[in-house]
């Protein structure tokens, strides 16, 4: 089960390091269209096109990392007061009953919307350079899906951790009790 774990573990840091990387091509992106716009006068087509899809894949593909490094935000005013094996298994709770089943449909819908327009050669229709639309949405696809593997992989280490079998994911950043 820990290798399972682990593995889901190395793909969300692999996609992390990913992000980084569209990251520096987003930021070259915007660059070149500032110097083509203000310096030669001469704006781009596609830059805005490959900053909102470079910008939503950073977003969504790195999902999965921030869970794992416990980063999303959170309200967490009732959850600080309890003791942590109750936390973990509040934590347990929620990705198995409501993040669970959500991200199920959300990744279900993604990968059919990729398909659509993979096989239809969709094109982006709000734009003047119409490119291809499924990369994106393979992206957002890729980003849903592998955010679900790492909440069930979340949801597996809490439900551990409340059973005593391991040390709580909480454990990492000093919270609780």
């Amino acid at each position: 089960m820990l290798r399972v774990l682990g593995l889901v573990d190395r793909l969300s840091t692999a996609l992390a390091s990913l992000t980084m990387i569209v990251f520096v091509g987003l930021v070259a992106d915007m660059l070149y269209e500032v110097v083509s716009r203000r310096v030669f006068d001469s704006p781009t087509l596609w830059a805005y096109d490959i900053a909102y899809m470079s910008n939503g894949a950073i977003f969504m593909i790195a999902a999965g990392y921030t869970l794992l490094v416990d980063e999303h935000i959170r309200i967490d005013f009732l959850a600080t007061r309890m003791r942590r094996p109750y936390q973990d298994a509040a934590n347990a709770l929620v990705y198995l009953c409501l993040l669970v089943p959500t991200l199920y449909f959300a990744c279900n819908g993604a990968l059919t919307e990729f398909w659509t327009a993979y096989a239809t050669d969709e094109l982006e229709p709000s734009s003047p350079w119409k490119p291809l639309i499924w990369p994106f949405y393979a992206a957002i696809a890729l980003g849903i899906c592998v955010f679900t593997l790492q909440v069930l992989a979340q949801a597996i280490r809490h439900a551990g951790a409340a059973l005593g079998r391991w040390p709580s994911p909480l454990a990492r950043k000093g919270e609780g009790m």
